[in-house]
């Protein structure tokens, strides 16, 4: 299984060469299939140019066909043979709960876990976390988004034995420091790891990677 799990995309040169290696083709010739149905739930007072700046990061590494899917518009056959051609599914972040039902709706779930096993997925942000275990601690729902962990609704895949937190200590974030994350996942039963923009997790089956440098880790 070949994951990657980011906060910002290709935001360096180091994130897009690490992502050349475990497709295992030259950047210029990588097809990319995008999922990105989790930022049209954000609120429309919610600036929105991250999106465009993110794709555009992308768009400027990658020399291939880039493809967007979307999961509501097609069925399950029409989806799975557009990713025939790709080499990577990139999954776009925005509303975090928005993935995991509508993963598990559209039967897309089983779609990632199958592609995963043969091609590579990347996820940023919200699009990495529905990658990874699902975070239960209840003090971390109710502190960082005022919800009850009942409200969570379906689960994260489960695809890593971690998850992330990402954008640490980026801008309006800088409030949810090591102190706050340390008091809010105390009961948390695996790892975490807190990524900047630069930053990202390469996983090949049980073997992890770190580029950008070390992230800070909440175990």
């Amino acid at each position: 299984m070949k994951l990657i799990l980011a906060s910002q995309g290709f935001m360096t040169s180091e994130i897009a060469k690490a992502v050349e290696e475990m497709v295992g083709k030259p950047l210029e010739e990588i097809n990319v299939a995008i999922i990105n149905e989790a930022y049209v739930a954000l609120a429309g007072e919610k600036d929105k140019r991250w999106l465009i700046r993110e794709l555009s990061q992308l768009e400027s590494y990658i020399g291939g066909n880039i493809d967007f899917i979307n999961l509501r518009a097609c069925t399950k056959q029409e989806i799975t043979q557009r990713l025939e051609i790709a080499d990577m599914m990139y999954i776009v972040g925005g509303k975090q709960l928005v993935l995991p039902q509508l993963f598990k709706e559209t039967g897309f779930d089983e779609i990632v876990k199958e592609f995963a096993n043969k091609k590579v997925v990347m996820g940023t942000s919200a699009g990495a976390i529905v990658l990874g275990r699902q975070i239960e601690a209840a003090e971390y729902w109710k502190e960082k988004y005022g919800i009850t962990k009942e409200e969570i609704g379906e689960k994260t895949l489960g695809l890593t034995n971690f998850n992330i937190i990402p954008h640490y200590l980026r801008g309006e974030r800088k409030k949810w420091d090591r102190q706050f994350y340390e008091k809010v996942l105390n009961n948390n039963p695996f790892t975490i790891y807190a990524l900047t923009d630069e930053q990202a997790i390469m996983q090949e089956d049980n073997h992890i990677t770190f580029v950008g440098g070390m992230p800070e880790i909440f175990d």
